[in-house]
């Protein structure tokens, strides 16, 4: 059976809420995944010009959403977020709202071909966008010491990065100086590394979201695409954002403070998953939403 149904679109209540969608103007989903929001705003009569970078989820989206394609309803773009004003310059449309669900996918996290999983036997990848050269395991394999401690600590939030780093150089020097190791391997190595009681999350689980994070380049391209979100947006038109991860976050708050300030729009609202959600999809429990009007 396939895993596309193990995802479920986090605050998909809310982000229609707030988008507040009118038929027959267009949106951007910055972040088409397996286009839960891009079906919501479809099914209230919006538009969307939808973007992604991973191969998988735009062939998912050509399959499933072949009948709004060929009428013209949707626009599927494989492309970073980060690309925004190029790749919208070409569409010619006017914006009337932009959302950024900066998660990653179900099935991304569950591949068992990605690296993404603690239970994946297969190369240590983690790379959604497939074009990229460097891998989780060349980053590995080539950051020395320091970089990773930072890496995992400032990051992942990582307290641990000290003892899970020299685990991970200690097998590498082992190895001749040339670390191979799968997924469910490093994150074995990094569950023995560790001191800490057992929490609720998986003793790897910071160290592989920093990984994701730097291989992907994903705060960088959040930085770069914000700006750009803004400058695209018709007058009262609305810039959604859903981050898991403090340093998403973070950013977030930094432009939507500099932008108020600038007197350029204002926030609307700063909110999180109710208790119903939570208890039908605990994986959105990290999940902060901004939203911001201009």
């Amino acid at each position: 059976m396939s895993n596309d149904s193990q995802h479920i679109s986090v605050m998909s209540t809310e982000v229609m809420e707030y988008l507040c969608v009118e038929p027959g103007k267009w949106y951007v989903d910055a972040t088409f995944g397996r286009g839960g929001h891009t079906r919501s705003i479809l099914a209230t009569g919006g538009k969307v010009i939808a973007f992604d970078v991973d191969e998988e989820a735009i062939e998912f989206g050509q399959k499933t959403f072949a009948i709004e394609i060929q009428t013209e309803r949707l626009i599927l773009l494989r492309a970073n977020f980060d690309q925004l004003s190029t790749q919208m310059k070409q569409t010619g449309h006017k914006i009337s709202g932009i959302l950024f669900d900066f998660g990653t996918s179900t099935n991304q996290l569950m591949s068992d071909a990605r690296g993404f999983s603690f239970s994946s036997q297969s190369p240590l990848d983690m790379r959604m966008d497939q074009r990229l050269g460097v891998t989780a395991l060349d980053l590995l394999n080539i950051l020395p010491e320091k970089q990773l401690i930072e890496l995992f600590r400032d990051t992942g939030g990582e307290r641990e990065a000290k003892a899970v780093t020299r685990a991970i150089k200690h097998k590498q020097a082992l190895q001749q100086g040339l670390l191979k190791i799968n997924a469910q391997e490093l994150a074995n190595l990094i569950a023995q590394a560790k001191h800490e009681k057992r929490t609720k999350l998986h003793p790897a689980t910071k160290v592989f979201q920093a990984l994701r994070i730097a291989v992907n380049q994903e705060l960088d391209s959040i930085s770069q695409a914000l700006p750009q979100a803004l400058e695209l947006l018709e007058p009262e038109s609305r810039l959604i954002t859903i981050a898991f991860h403090e340093g998403e976050d973070r950013i977030v708050k930094k432009y939507i403070k500099a932008w108020a300030a600038a007197q350029k729009g204002q926030e609307i609202t700063r909110t999180e998953p109710g208790e119903t959600e939570l208890a039908e999809n605990p994986r959105a429990r990290s999940a902060r939403m901004r939203v911001f009007e201009v």
